[in-house]
């Protein structure tokens, strides 16, 4: 089982979705988040999906236990 780590960020009235700091695409829908992630990344069922919310005036892949 593998995990991954999702950043999302609210802009412009949409979701941003960051993959490894790459922003993936957007869309309008909280719940459509975690459903493009997956399917972007091609992840099985059993997989662990984190999903964090960034602050859009935040470094989108700047790691908070870095500080």
């Amino acid at each position: 089982m593998a995990t991954y780590e999702v950043q999302a960020v609210r802009e412009r009235g949409a979701w941003q979705v960051f993959i490894d700091g790459l922003l993936v695409t957007e869309v309008t829908r909280w719940p459509s988040v975690g459903f493009v992630a997956r399917e972007f990344l091609a992840m099985d069922r059993d997989d662990d999906l984190r999903i964090r919310v960034v602050g859009r005036n935040q470094y989108v892949d700047a790691d908070p236990t870095d500080a």
